[in-house]
């Protein structure tokens, strides 16, 4: 058999069967082919929040950077969709600060003729919108450290100004209470008075302070101090003899340098009623008589408090 004859027979011989083959083969594969090409597919779609400006209502929820879409089309639809960069950004204008909600439709998104959406996640963003306010809270300042031995710090540190603005959200405004200075240190100081520009710490999310960003903080460093009290030290009389006081004792607390006050004995704290410096007082004119006289402890570099501080005096 010659090889015309071989390949005559081969493409003639039961032609109808074999067109039905390859007519059924050709089928079969354009379906598995489709099938094959259909596919879902997610990619992130960025969302742009044209935010207001200068608005008297602030916006509290939080825009997502992106929301997710569902894709379906074909394999060869969607990888070329991908590669040209996905879908465009989706732009929401919010700066009249009147909407409510934003919602996301398909007919939101520029796609292909063969690519459909089939989920949009989110679908929608319920917005909650709060009235902005300005008040002014009080500046606080706190101290850090240690001054150097022997000495203290004297009161609270003293704040100028006393207070600064805050603008923002209504819940967020009104429940602040102070706005926090940075810690003054006073690590290693000496008697004196310290002023010194000290930076406001960073305010809450979405609130913002108005004015400078800083205050004086005026720190005063004294040395340190002891207290002792004397019980009961008997009151002396000066300018009439043989007087006599009611209350005839008192209590006197001292408070001075920590070496003064150790050094003390209690026959050197003596309070005294001296009747030549009450004004008006002549013992040649009274004789006899009362006073209300007060009382008075001489002691170099103390403080002295008498307790009660004015006695009677009769002589």
């Amino acid at each position: 058999m010659t090889l015309a004859r071989f390949f005559k027979h081969a493409f003639a011989d039961n032609i109808g069967l074999k067109a039905f083959s390859l007519a059924f083969a050709v089928g079969l594969f354009s379906y598995i082919h489709s099938k094959e090409e259909m596919q879902q597919r997610t990619v992130p779609v960025s969302v742009i929040a044209l935010s207001p400006q200068g608005s008297e209502r602030e916006l509290m929820t939080q825009i997502p950077p992106a929301i997710h879409v569902t894709l379906r089309g074909t394999a060869r639809a969607i990888d070329a969709l991908v590669k040209s960069g996905g879908l465009a950004p989706v732009e929401v204008d919010l700066r009249d600060g009147q909407r409510d909600s934003v919602v996301f439709e398909a007919s939101t998104f520029n796609t292909p003729p063969d690519v459909d959406i089939t989920i949009i996640d989110p679908p929608r963003i319920d917005l909650e919108w709060q009235k902005v306010i300005e008040r002014g809270i009080p500046l606080q300042a706190s101290i850090t450290g240690q001054p150097a031995p022997g000495y203290v710090v004297k009161g609270v540190p003293k704040v100028e100004p006393a207070k600064i603005g805050v603008s923002g959200p209504v819940t967020l405004v009104e429940t602040m209470q102070f706005a926090r200075l940075a810690a003054f240190d006073v690590t290693g100081l000496t008697e004196g008075v310290f002023p010194r520009r000290v930076a406001i710490d960073p305010p809450p999310n979405r609130v913002q302070y108005t004015g400078p960003q800083n205050a004086t903080v005026t720190v005063t460093i004294v040395r340190s101090m002891s207290e002792h009290k004397f019980d009961e030290r008997p009151v002396e009389v000066i300018g009439v003899a043989n007087a006599v006081t009611s209350p005839r004792t008192v209590d006197v607390t001292v408070v001075g340098a920590p070496e003064v006050v150790r050094a003390l004995r209690a026959d050197q704290v003596i309070p005294r009623a001296d009747l030549s410096k009450v004004k008006g007082f002549n013992l040649k004119e009274m004789p006899h008589g009362t006073l209300r006289v007060p009382l008075e402890v001489d002691l170099a570099k103390a403080e002295i408090e008498i307790q009660p501080p004015i006695v009677s005096v009769r002589w």
